[in-house]
């Protein structure tokens, strides 16, 4: 069980028709070529778009609810788009998947979920050896600004959606607590949904988010075996600035044996495989 079981369904409702880093990942598989692999894919949101462009992607996501949304988005699409996909439900610090790939990312802060130094080092490292000598890794995460939060490290923003499947209005609170010691955000999610006889149901779901700074991130990069070629600040490909929102690193795996890593919170020496990962 993860975070994002509880909510499902309001996370797909929220980002099945965020489209501002499709052409970005659509540019970057046409450089890289397939098959590609996605970390944390969630609903399918970015795996179907490149299926749907003629690449070869396989999801890997921990939720069991979020990767049921994601196969019947995925059976509603024309037959050779569906055998383009493949969904697994496995977790991404430790995975086994047959073959290499050409590229893999990780989207919309999805390398955040990773809550210590020593779970980025697995997850970076399971990555590079699913990847070809020279195979493109994306990883988009947000560029760390503690002056949006207030003196106690708090933030709160809401937004309505309407569920057209349900025909029920949906209010997202979002409150926010940053721990500045451990670099973590702790989130808040309140989804309040009005039917259309009025009645409301609350569901309330906390996650965490550990955030990085960019020299933090290349430097995690360059033990873990990659070489980076370029920080993005948007999906533009505009260069990454300290006032810029997000960080885009594209990186390139180092050809070579994996290198010994060890992290701070304890190393890690013999390659870590999650066994029974399954495609679903």
């Amino acid at each position: 069980m993860t975070e994002y079981d509880a909510f499902a369904r309001f996370y797909d409702l929220e980002y099945r028709d965020f489209t501002d880093d499709l052409d970005f990942y659509r540019a970057m598989a046409q450089r890289a070529g397939s098959p590609i692999l996605e970390l944390a894919c969630g609903t399918g949101r970015v795996v179907i778009h490149l299926a749907r462009a003629g690449f070869s992607v396989t999801g890997v996501d921990l939720s069991a609810p979020m990767l049921s949304i994601a196969r019947r988005r995925v059976n509603a699409e024309p037959a050779d788009v569906q055998q383009r996909i493949t969904l697994v439900h496995a977790d991404m610090r430790s995975f086994r998947l047959p073959g290499r790939f050409r590229m893999a990312f990780y989207a919309i802060n999805s390398f955040m979920h990773l809550m210590t130094p020593s779970d980025q080092v697995r997850s970076l490292k399971c990555v590079r050896r699913h990847l070809e000598q020279d195979g493109i890794l994306v990883i988009d995460i947000f560029n760390p600004d503690l002056a949006l939060y207030d003196s106690a490290g708090r933030m709160f923003y809401e937004r309505t959606m309407h569920d057209d499947t349900t025909h029920s209005s949906v209010t997202k609170l979002v409150t926010t607590a940053i721990d500045r010691a451990r670099q973590v955000n702790r989130l808040t999610f309140c989804y309040d949904e009005t039917t259309s006889h009025g009645t409301v149901q609350r569901t309330i779901a906390p996650i965490s988010q550990r955030y990085l700074y960019r020299h933090e991130m290349e430097h995690l990069l360059e033990r873990c075996g990659f070489a980076l070629e370029q920080v993005y600040g948007n999906f533009r490909m505009d260069p990454a600035s300290a006032s810029t929102a997000k960080m885009i690193f594209v990186a390139r795996r180092v050809p070579g044996p994996s290198p010994r890593v060890t992290a701070r919170l304890g190393e890690v020496g013999k390659e870590e495989v999650g066994e029974g990962a399954q495609p679903c």
